[in-house]
């Protein structure tokens, strides 16, 4: 069954995402992959847009784009036996004291759009940048520089993103910016409520290879909604500190600051270099490609070979084009194509979704023990209003209503203040 074929407030399970290049890859990474959950809000009329709620996100797809995704009701849904997760390889690596050579830290804000991230670098800088809750607001850098505690701070409010893909100008930026100008440490901003989306860019930077210190934003919203999140099991799998903040109160950000220089210092237990593992056939694959790229190292001087392979094997085009210039580059083609090819075989997937998949079986898994919902799932009052402002048998009388009564006063009622100002006019001249 297509999801465009689903009944409003059905709930269906994704089995498989058809279609080819950034329509495919945008959706996975919004949540689209198999084994999700998908709740149909609404249709618009004449095979218009529909909206759905996955990962308790509302996203909205054309008629086209839900036509490529197949589901099950999630009566007739199967779970697998395992989710896949396969938790982390622990790495041997003791961190640097960065204190004895610099008091400058410089520090990237990474996050998704609306997750409080540019609140949070207002409040904490006392900049007032601007804030909305679209994709897109911070389009360029925002810099702010303070001093306290004995150390100068850099911030850096990076634009927002889902993803560090090459899918659009935003998440190309975040990631040069991060292997090229190394900041000391990334504060990855996260929406406490949503955190099986967050996570998702979470999992990248620590691919990147990255010292994060993760802001559990809105964690005020997490309290109300009887959420239960075991910060302390989850950063200890992670190797991250997670500090609860309130950025638009300020509430916790002296805290993050803390957090920070123990970081930077070499002082917290947690902080630790993992690498996430995506299973026997992709680590397998990461390893022989790594092996060619760290043939020749200037790039992975800055940038984490790990990334780099993995990046490659999710033909990211603008990665590749970084090793344009290695003498074995043609090698690492080579290889990365066979590899990729393995995968494909193997998972029956094109290798990025085959790599989107395995980073939300590791999320998922990850989140099993260490977060519940314990609330009770309501309408919003806006779904509610919405359910009966768009029904299919109401809706239009509604619409026609709303209508009637626009004309009705901009003719009607709106003909006595003109009758004033006509009789106004007359008395003037």
């Amino acid at each position: 069954m297509k999801l465009s074929e689903v009944k409003n407030s059905e709930i269906v399970v994704i089995t498989k995402v058809l279609g080819h290049g950034s329509f495919r890859k945008r959706n996975s990474e919004m949540g689209f992959v198999k084994g999700k959950e998908v709740k149909v809000i609404k249709s618009a009329p004449f095979n218009g847009p529909f909206e759905f709620k996955i990962i308790n996100y509302n996203v909205s797809l054309r008629k086209s784009e839900a036509d490529l995704i197949e589901v099950v009701p999630l009566r007739d849904f199967i779970k697998a036996k395992s989710e896949n997760y396969q938790g982390v390889i622990d790495r041997d690596i003791h961190l640097i004291d960065q204190s004895e050579r610099t008091k400058i830290i410089n520090i990237a804000l990474v996050g998704n759009p609306n997750s409080g991230k540019t609140t949070l670098f207002n409040f904490i800088s006392g900049s007032k940048e601007k804030v909305g809750n679209y994709s897109g607001v911070t389009v360029d850098i925002k810099k702010a520089t303070f001093k306290t505690k004995g150390y100068t701070f850099n911030f850096y409010d990076l634009p927002g993103t889902y993803s560090l893909t090459a899918y659009s100008k935003e998440e190309i930026f975040v990631r040069e910016f991060i292997y090229e100008q190394t900041p000391d440490i990334v504060i990855n901003v996260l929406d406490a409520t949503n955190l099986e989306r967050n996570l998702f860019l979470t999992t990248q930077l620590i691919d990147m290879d990255v010292r994060i210190v993760a802001a559990l934003n809105m964690y005020d919203e997490l309290e109300k909604k009887d959420l239960f999140f075991d910060k302390d099991e989850l950063s200890k799998l992670l190797g991250i500190p997670f500090v609860p903040t309130i950025s638009s109160k300020g509430i916790g950000l002296d805290n993050l600051i803390d957090k920070v220089i123990d970081v930077f210092e070499g002082k917290e237990q947690i902080t630790r270099h993992v690498h996430i593992n995506y299973g026997k056939d992709i680590e397998n694959a990461i390893s022989i490609v790594r092996q060619k790229i760290k043939e020749n190292r200037p790039i992975t001087d800055k940038i984490s070979s790990r990334f780099i392979s993995i990046k490659l094997l999710e033909k990211d085009e603008q990665v590749a084009s970084l090793l344009s210039h290695y003498e074995n580059y043609d090698e690492i083609k080579r290889t990365t194509q066979k590899e990729i090819h393995k995968i494909e075989i193997l998972e029956n997937e094109e290798s990025e979704t085959v790599i989107t998949n395995a980073k939300y079986s590791f999320i998922t898994g990850a989140l099993k023990e260490t977060f519940k919902d314990n609330s009770q799932s309501e309408k919003t009052r806006s779904e509610k209003i919405d359910s009966v402002l768009t029904h299919p048998v109401l809706g239009f009388p509604i619409f026609s209503s709303i209508l009637f009564l626009i004309f009705y006063a901009t003719f009607t009622l709106g003909a006595y203040p003109m009758d004033w100002i006509d009789k106004g006019s007359c008395c003037i001249w």
